[in-house]
């Protein structure tokens, strides 16, 4: 497809690329959720599943679900392995490129749940993208985020083969 082909009039013409009307879309979210329950017939014994906030466990031994960790892959993308911050390291804070919308909180339980260390803090700076010049257009770099965790004392972890 050419680059003045987005700009060709469809109309009148028979449109096989774009939405098609009366196709219904998946449910998704709640109305799959409330179709899925209502598929599943009650038992005797059973019980229909509650609606609300899924009860909490308190055991710390539970494993998180295969969600959560595909989802601490995603916040912490990989460790800055820098002069500054092999500095950091002989006192147990460890420096990583994390995703822009991740917050303090996702970080802290992404390292608990790939290191299995609880982070003693952790701390957040965003780094601007730099204006930069190929020829005679003007660009932009992308923004990154990274994050600074501190472990508590004694706790090491391995980033560098990680």
């Amino acid at each position: 497809m050419g680059f003045f082909d987005r700009f060709k009039s469809t109309k009148g013409k028979d449109q096989t690329t774009g939405p098609k009307r009366g196709v219904l879309k998946p449910a998704t979210g709640k109305e799959a959720e409330r179709k899925a329950f209502a598929a599943v017939p009650a038992g005797k014994n059973e019980t229909p599943p509650a609606r609300g906030k899924p009860e909490k466990t308190t055991s710390a031994t539970t494993q998180p679900s295969s969600s959560t960790a595909h989802l601490a892959h995603r916040v912490l993308q990989r460790p800055l392995v820098t002069e500054k911050s092999t500095r950091g390291g002989s006192g147990s804070q460890y420096t990583f490129e994390v995703a822009l919308a991740a917050t303090k909180a996702d970080v802290r339980q992404s390292v608990r749940h790939l290191y299995g260390i609880a982070p003693v803090a952790v701390n957040i700076m965003v780094l601007r993208g730099k204006v930069v010049r190929f020829g005679r257009t003007y660009g932009r770099t992308a923004d990154r985020k990274k994050a600074i965790v501190t472990l508590p004392p004694g706790k090491t972890i391995d980033v560098v083969s990680a």
